[in-house]
């Protein structure tokens, strides 16, 4: 479909097939008066921190910081062209505090459904595929399989504090002493 001639038809339904996990939605079409997308499959869980293109990465790395304080993991997930985001804030996380990492990449399906708003026109429907990640970042052991190919061990903590010490960070003591206190308490676990 011409991207000129769109503007004849308006979106009815939008559709994730196989977004395990992506999307908080459940169900909403155009007519119910939500945005206009349904999932099927997957729930949205509550030590998730779902990484968008509009998000910033400082509210990512505070949400995950602050999951990490009362979980052992954190999920950070992301959707096409924010993948790039989430490895980042998944690499900062790791040189914050030591933790394991497991990444797994998936694909899902996005189905549009638009209706002319004109008479004699088709209904058009437009399905693309995109890239899917999930990072899962966890303090210890539990629960991580440390077979699965997406595993890449901790950073020493040795190697996190060499990182705290780069001269940039003796300014910022906030952000120092933030770090430290995780470094602390992944080492007391």
């Amino acid at each position: 479909m011409d991207p000129v001639n769109m503007d004849k038809y308006r979106l009815v339904e939008e559709k994730i097939i196989g977004g395990n996990g992506f999307t908080n939605i459940e169900g909403r079409t155009a007519e119910s008066g939500g945005d206009g997308m349904t999932t099927e499959g997957g729930d949205f869980s509550s030590c998730a921190v779902r990484v968008t293109q509009q998000a910033k990465p400082r509210t990512c790395i505070t949400n995950a910081m602050n999951i990490l304080n009362g979980n052992n993991h954190v999920e950070l997930k992301a959707m096409g062209k924010a993948i790039n985001k989430a490895v980042t804030i998944a690499e900062i996380l790791k040189r914050k505090m030591p933790l394991h990492q497991v990444t797994s990449l998936s694909s899902c399906e996005i189905v549009n459904v638009f209706e002319p708003l004109e008479e004699g026109l088709d209904t058009v429907v437009n399905q693309h595929y995109v890239s899917c990640v999930t990072i899962t970042l966890s303090r210890n052991l539990v629960g991580v399989d440390v077979d699965d190919i997406g595993y890449q061990v901790s950073l020493s903590i040795t190697f996190c504090l060499r990182i705290l010490l780069v001269p940039g960070w003796i300014g910022q003591r906030f952000r120092c002493h933030f770090a430290f206190q995780h470094i602390i308490l992944c080492a007391l676990n």
